[in-house]
């Protein structure tokens, strides 16, 4: 009988245990000695900068959870903290070609190793993180764990590099071919004898919009952008009688700017537009309007603008 509640005695503690671990892990506390602390304790130490306690954390995670990448990302950066710079390497590599945080992750292990005085080998994770669509050059510039690698030329090439993915229209020619209209415009008619109205033309978006704010006969608004992706330019035209129109061109080999669209008449007759912007000087732009009833075989002035830049 004595025995019989000795085990009886042991298995209701056993069951015990079990219930108190099981508990434990559910709500992200440390269970009994030698187990690792929930991700929710993790992340919560983490938040405190408790960086000792974090990277302890964490490694238990990557140790049961080798696919977790959020958990070696923060291992590194607990890592990095602690002043433990190989470590945070060798846990960053683990997830470098992570799909969405190995940009982060080379440029996180690139900063260890410039701290470990590894230049080249700082650089080139760092070229890898660019690659990867990492381009915040301020972050770059910042960083006080990168200041080793900033006079180096290939930093410098490559900070240009990233800001020129991150600022294309600021870079490329193709988007700055139609500058020639940005300004204060008075209009007229091309013999210049009448008024047509005014224009304002304003770059938007990082330099990549012109918008076109128009007075006279009505008023309406225009973007104007270089399409990356079929390498033409964009009109989109809205009056405040909301009538619209969408042009596509570009600059052609006369150095005209050509827009072309297909429109319809005061009849609602189709029919066909061409829109031509003429770069006569630093002051001058002309804006020539056509349209075509009969497919193109034939045309006829819709208007004729001179801009004059309003001094």
């Amino acid at each position: 009988m004595l025995i019989w509640r000795r085990k009886r005695m042991i298995k209701v503690l056993s069951q015990l245990m079990h219930a108190v671990v099981f508990f434990a892990v559910a709500h992200g506390q440390a269970g009994p000695a030698g187990s690792a602390p929930g991700k929710e304790q993790a992340n919560k130490l983490y938040a405190e900068k408790n960086w000792s306690a974090a990277a302890e954390a964490f490694a238990a995670i990557t140790r049961s959870e080798p696919a977790n990448a959020i958990a070696w990302l923060r291992l590194g950066v607990s890592r990095h903290k602690l002043g433990q710079y190989e470590q945070a390497v060798e846990a960053y590599r683990h997830i470098e070609s992570d799909p969405q945080l190995g940009p982060s992750a080379l440029y996180r292990k690139a900063a260890s190793l410039a701290k470990l005085n590894k230049k080249e080998d700082a650089l080139r994770s760092l070229d890898k993180a660019v690659t990867g669509g990492l381009i915040q050059t301020d972050l770059f510039q910042q960083d006080a764990d990168l200041a080793s690698l900033r006079d180096d030329a290939v930093f410098k090439k490559m900070m240009e590099r990233a800001d020129a993915a991150a600022h294309p229209c600021a870079h490329h020619e193709e988007y700055r071919q139609f500058d020639f209209w940005l300004g204060e415009w008075d209009v007229v008619t091309s013999d210049g004898h009448n008024p047509a109205g005014a224009s304002s033309i304003q770059l938007l978006l990082d330099q990549c919009v012109l918008l076109e704010n128009w007075t006279g006969g009505g008023t309406g608004k225009s973007f104007n952008h270089f399409d990356a992706r079929t390498k033409k330019w964009i009109q989109d035209w809205v009056d405040s009688q909301s009538q619209s129109v969408h042009f596509e061109g570009g600059v052609e080999k006369d150095g005209v700017m050509h827009y072309y669209a297909d429109d319809f008449d005061a009849q609602g007759k189709p029919i066909k537009r061409h829109m031509q912007f003429f770069n006569l000087d630093k002051d001058h732009v002309r804006q020539w309007s056509q349209q075509s009833s009969d497919g193109g075989k034939t045309w006829h002035t819709q208007y004729d603008f001179l801009y004059i830049r309003r001094q």
